[in-house]
């Protein structure tokens, strides 16, 4: 028992992002404790209202069969759950058969920021510590890959995560293509849904530093990181590359919607009072991401596409498939092999 425990630790800090880690604990504490369901939900505190998502979850079928849920956006939350992320404490609800529910708080320097739930029948005393040490590893890794994987000025992800994220975003839609099979060919009506890549560029940044120095940019920069995390869905991935660039990396959907969103989101940045600043403005560039293309040659494409909207006006949108098609940029080398798109 001691040794298989010791083994568990090991491999949950073996992790080096923190999906990994929750798949990891959620496994652990299958492991060790007898419960039928075991999930992971985060407070993704969108515009300072309560915004529960489950962001991994398994439930036992039989002694061999289990299944893991998807990440999903929880519309009608339990009360108990959104009692135990506002109060911070242990919530256990106990049915009549004597069922047991039991949600435990995740805090991240002392805020709550997500709950892990489990059901099973009547935990015993040595279950219960268990859990509740599993819990406190959990939270005390979380920190240190929070710290490694987060810009530390706005709290986004930084430039060292992008390389691992991508890759697993498309490595994700490879698999996807791969099930698709002759009997679900109705399922490519879906085709035209691809995620996305946005450079996004702060126009005329260096200004706004001699100007007003660099703490001002400081705030700038730490009130668009803000408005980016609130205006984007949750499971969108923003970077911050550096300066005053960013990246962010978009769940599949079609050209019509992510054009829409991006001019709204350009709208709501113009309309958007800085620190010191009356009006400022965004450059933006954009590119599909196929299942086999490579991390780096998206980033060329969008960075493309970004030269292009700054050195033709700035505050403004561009894509690189329509800068090709319109041939405003030089479409790629035509001799290589690989198909981008």
């Amino acid at each position: 028992m001691q040794e298989s425990l010791l083994n568990s630790v090991i491999k949950i800090t073996k992790n080096r992002d923190i999906d990994s880690l929750e798949y990891s604990l959620i496994s652990t504490i299958k492991e060790f404790v007898d419960c039928s369901e075991i999930a992971v939900y985060k407070d993704l505190d969108v515009q300072e209202e309560l915004t529960i998502e489950r962001s991994l979850s398994l439930q036992t079928l039989n002694d061999k069969e289990f299944i893991w849920g998807p990440r999903q956006i929880i519309d009608d939350p339990e009360p108990e759950l959104v009692s135990c992320l506002r109060s911070a404490c242990i919530i256990t609800v106990k049915s009549n058969d004597g069922v047991e529910k039991r949600w435990l708080p995740i805090s991240f320097q002392d805020k709550p920021i997500g709950a892990i739930s489990i059901v099973c029948n009547e935990l015993k005393s040595a279950d219960q510590v268990l859990l509740n040490a599993f819990c406190r590893i959990f939270e005390n890794y979380l920190f240190i890959l929070h710290e490694n994987e987060r810009d530390k000025l706005t709290g986004l992800l930084n430039r060292q995560t992008f390389d691992k994220k991508i890759k697993q975003l498309i490595e994700k839609q490879v698999l996807k293509q791969h099930k698709l099979t002759k009997v679900d060919c109705h399922r490519k009506l879906k085709q035209s849904s691809t995620s996305w890549l946005a450079m996004i560029d702060i126009d005329h940044f260096k200004s706004i530093n001699d100007k007003f120095g660099h703490v001002c940019g400081d705030e700038v920069l730490l009130v668009l990181a803000q408005r980016m995390r609130h205006f984007f869905r949750s499971t969108d991935l923003i970077f911050r590359f550096g300066g005053e660039e960013f990246v962010i990396v978009f769940e599949p959907t079609n050209f019509e919607s992510i054009n829409e969103k991006m001019s709204q989101f350009l709208e709501m940045i113009r309309a958007t009072h800085f620190p010191f600043v009356a009006k400022m403005t965004l450059s933006i560039g954009m590119s599909r991401i196929s299942p086999y293309d490579f991390p780096i040659t998206v980033l060329e494409n969008a960075d493309k596409a970004l030269y292009y909207a700054k050195e033709n006006g700035r505050d403004k949108l561009c894509f690189y498939e329509e800068l090709i098609a319109d041939n405003l940029i030089d479409s790629p080398d035509k001799g290589s092999d690989i198909d981008l798109f």
